[in-house]
């Protein structure tokens, strides 16, 4: 069995400080080097393995037997005090065993590559639409607005939600991914959050029609539907990543490729590449920064296939999506954007294993209309500030941009 090396007496907090402009933190490339398996202390003051190698972070994500999602157990570790996604056992992201595998098969039904290719005249128009309004608005323009108007629009005509709610839907899942605001806050913006969503989902079982919610109400694992809890559960589920992972991937995305001009000439000249491009550029620069990714608990020794160490039963490890991203085993030269890459490793980016997002053609159809839109739209986009002047968020589960002013 191989011993942990650990970088020092006593685990090191965690999470660490990005790099400039929400880059990957530093000392992952540092760990990954002398020790890619090394314990650490999460801001609860619990203790968890964390691996940074590409090769045992896919392990540790497609391991469903020896790594479980399930902390119900009051005595498990927990990375934040207060952060509601994480908190509830009933969203998909939290659950494991045969009753997350047969929702996923319920809702994998809802979500077929058929009915994302059904939706692109949809997401089309609501692109064009809101572009047309950023271009009669005049510049420069805050990207970070359309970014984040895209997928609330988009969400509420797949939930039949009065686009009106979006708003107030952006603010609820602000605090389903705060892990800064005050405990009573959270708790009321749960309750309202829930409240809401019990009320959409009574209001659609009595008056069904043909939008997404309704494929989700109809949809069958067998003779075996959602229940009502169920139901509710997804519908927060699908707002909440539906639009915060969406919205932070449109401003990455464009941020690096207006940083690097080069890129987004390569794309000018031969749009072919975007669909490969979105996968890179979401490797480069993943959604939510170097805290993101999932924390499972080992249900045996598990020998991490790298030979970074072993995990034991009873450990958590977390594992950072950015650090397999910039593993140079997987990905030589991981600082550069090449759009000619192989498609083998996986950037997992959408995930590994059976928590893989279901929602991938649905997300990957949005990504690849957007970034035509504005490269046909905007043909001389640029960043109206320098890029190292922009601000950054805090005090979430995820790094996002707060603004990001743009001309053409």
């Amino acid at each position: 069995m191989t011993e942990i090396p650990q970088t020092d007496d006593a685990p090191s907090p965690f999470p660490f400080p990005d790099g400039p402009m929400s880059s990957p933190p530093p000392e992952f490339e540092r760990r990954r080097a002398v020790c890619p398996l090394s314990e650490v202390t999460l801001p609860t003051g619990d203790r968890a393995m964390l691996a940074l190698k590409h090769a045992d972070i896919q392990q540790i994500m497609s391991d469903d037997r020896r790594f479980t999602r399930d902390f119900s157990d009051p005595e498990a570790p927990r990375l934040f005090h207060n952060l509601l996604m994480l908190e509830d056992p009933t969203i998909m992201l939290n659950m494991h065993g045969e009753d997350h595998l047969r929702l996923r098969r319920i809702l994998a039904s809802a979500f077929t590559p058929r009915r994302a290719a059904a939706w692109r005249p949809q997401v089309q128009e609501s692109i064009d639409l809101l572009l047309d309004e950023m271009e009669k608005a005049g510049r420069p323009a805050n990207l970070m607005s359309f970014a984040y108007k895209l997928p609330t629009k988009l969400t509420c005509k797949m939930l039949a939600i009065p686009e009106e709610d979006g708003e107030q839907l952006l603010k609820w899942v602000s605090a389903w991914l705060s892990f800064a605001m005050p405990r009573e806050e959270l708790d009321k913006a749960a309750a309202d959050f829930n409240d809401y969503v019990v009320a959409l989902a009574r209001r659609r079982r009595d008056e069904p029609g043909d939008a997404l919610i309704d494929h989700l109400i109809s949809a069958r694992d067998r003779d075996d539907r959602l229940s009502e809890d169920e139901l509710v559960s997804t519908i927060r589920t699908l707002i909440i990543g539906g639009n915060e992972t969406i919205a932070n991937s449109i401003s990455r995305m464009t941020f690096t490729l207006l940083r690097q001009r080069n890129l987004w000439e390569t794309l000018q000249a031969d749009r072919s590449l975007i669909p490969t491009a979105i996968e890179e550029l979401l490797r480069h620069n993943p959604p939510g920064g170097g805290a993101t990714g999932l924390m499972r608990l080992a249900t045996e020794d598990v020998e991490l296939v790298s030979g970074a160490g072993t995990v034991k039963a009873g450990q958590a490890v977390f594992t950072p999506l950015v650090a397999a991203a910039y593993d140079p085993e997987a990905f030589p030269d991981p600082e550069t954007v090449r759009f000619d890459r192989p498609r083998q490793p996986s950037t997992m980016q959408f995930g590994a294993g059976r928590h893989y997002c279901v929602g991938v053609h649905l997300a990957r159809t949005e990504l690849e209309l957007m970034l035509t839109a504005l490269l046909d739209r905007f043909p001389n986009l640029r960043l109206a500030e320098a890029p190292e002047d922009l601000p950054w968020s805090e005090g979430g589960y995820g790094v996002t941009m707060s603004e990001l002013p743009v001309t053409w």
